[in-house]
């Protein structure tokens, strides 16, 4: 199933990694002006999947190849001032995709453009200021964990705003805050260019997140993040339709346990504000724990827990389902994407270890549990992936990950998976419920 164009990558990438890394590395920037550097991205990702529909009396295996480059250039006239412009090709071939393939292509795109001023090394005299940066214009966002606002560096597109941002440093105190505010980038066809500060856009994010670092491995985060989306309706299943303006307030710290081999991380975050006619009285918690063996493999295992309130009354006069944000959720959830962090209850069991410095291994096994039934099971882009029904068990199933990364040379990078889904009581009580495969070999080239 594997296409022609998979092997004439990896041996174009094989080719590649028999000449000098160092002249690699230089390429784009030997021959440019120190204010100058440019970079390159090239990736491929081929594509099976299986029954994701979990109906095996239907024939969707489907095979397919995303095919993405990205050229970044950064201008640097002083030390404070950065200009960046990131160009992108996104594109998909040999799919069985009918129908719109905005999540997949985006062709010969403004990816990023923004401009970035900062004042380094102040005095402190203003509340103990250090330093100052600002940046504004088309850029990614990502804060924490990704889990409420990230790049979504998975899919083939991504995700950028139209925005500002600032960032204040406090040395002294070990406290960073960042302030930001903008609009999510569209995007309106393979063929169209997308709309520069849109403002009819319509999903609009703004708030503030701080970082405290003072305690030995240990970082300490605070934030407050409203989402708007005025003018534009939002299903969130069993409350129905609406615009949306919520606040998520929460909390996350990260850190190792001091003399001794584990690693955790806690994250907890109330929703309160507006859902139509509705108020928003939602909630998400992740608790992780972590232990790492003293062994030339540096294996670790983790257990992690993570949980978001789904709705169980759908005639009063609250929307309890957890509003996932902009978050890069293929991290977390499990490999397929059939889950996010809305009305979920999701335990991972995870092992990580490095054969060699080159290869890392990585298995995840999730039990994938709803808080509540009456409510449905969202995936990754928080749509509705399957809708509830009465009587329905809360066990959606159990998905297998695993995954191989190995580094081919300074540059280039190869990642093979594959998942399994085995479907649980849920999918049978509301549908079809079988098994769902889905497997992948990636090419990343970095210059």
């Amino acid at each position: 199933m594997v296409k022609k164009e998979y092997y004439v990558l990896r041996l174009m990438g094989a080719i590649i990694c028999m000449s000098s890394p160092a002249y690699a590395g230089e390429y784009f920037n030997k021959h440019l002006p120190k204010w100058l550097t440019a970079d390159l991205e090239l990736r491929h990702r081929f594509e099976w999947r299986s029954d994701f529909d979990f109906n095996k009396n239907i024939d969707d295996n489907d095979g397919f190849n995303l095919w993405r480059a990205k050229l970044g250039l950064t201008f640097k006239p002083t030390d404070d001032l950065k200009l960046f412009y990131q160009f992108q090709d996104a594109r998909i071939s040999d799919d069985s995709t009918s129908g719109s393939k905005a999540t997949f292509e985006d062709w010969a795109e403004t990816k990023q453009l923004w401009v970035e001023g900062q004042k380094s090394k102040l005095d402190g005299d203003i509340l103990g200021l250090t330093q100052l940066a600002a940046r504004f214009g088309r850029q990614e966002f990502s804060y924490g964990s990704q889990r409420l606002v990230g790049p979504v560096h998975w899919s083939n597109i991504g995700q950028v705003f139209d925005a500002g941002k600032v960032n204040l440093q406090f040395d002294k105190a070990h406290l960073n805050v960042a302030i930001f505010g903008g609009g999510k980038v569209l995007v309106k066809s393979p063929r169209e260019q997308n709309d520069f500060f849109d403002g009819s856009a319509n999903e609009r994010i703004g708030g503030y997140y701080a970082t405290y670092s003072g305690i030995t491995d240990t970082v300490l985060e605070q934030y407050v993040i409203n989402r708007n989306t005025d003018g534009k309706t939002v299903s969130f299943g069993q409350t129905g339709d609406g615009e949306i303006e919520d606040y998520t307030i929460g909390a996350r710290v990260k850190g190792k346990i001091a003399d001794t081999a584990f690693d955790y991380e806690v994250e907890a975050a109330k929703q309160v504000g507006n859902s139509g006619t509705l108020d928003a009285d939602a909630q998400m918690a992740v608790a992780i724990l972590g232990y790492s063996f003293d062994h030339a493999w540096k294996p670790r295992v983790g257990f992690e827990y993570n949980y978001a309130s789904g709705d169980d009354h759908s005639t009063d006069d609250k929307r309890k389902t957890f509003d996932n944000l902009y978050p890069t959720n293929h991290l977390f959830y499990g490999y397929m994407d059939f889950v996010s962090l809305q009305n979920i209850n999701n335990y991972r069991f995870q092992l990580n270890a490095f054969p060699t410095k080159k290869l890392e291994l990585e298995a995840n096994l999730h039990l994938i549990y709803l808080d509540t039934p009456k409510d449905n099971l969202y995936q990754a882009n928080q749509t509705i992936k399957r809708a509830t029904a009465d009587g329905a068990d809360s066990h959606v199933g159990n998905e297998i990950d695993l995954l191989a990364k190995y580094k081919i040379c300074s540059y280039a990078n190869l990642m093979i998976g594959y998942s399994h889904l085995f479907a649980g009581a849920y999918l049978k009580d509301t549908g079809a419920g079988d098994h769902a495969d889905f497997a992948y070999v990636q090419t990343t080239m970095n210059f």
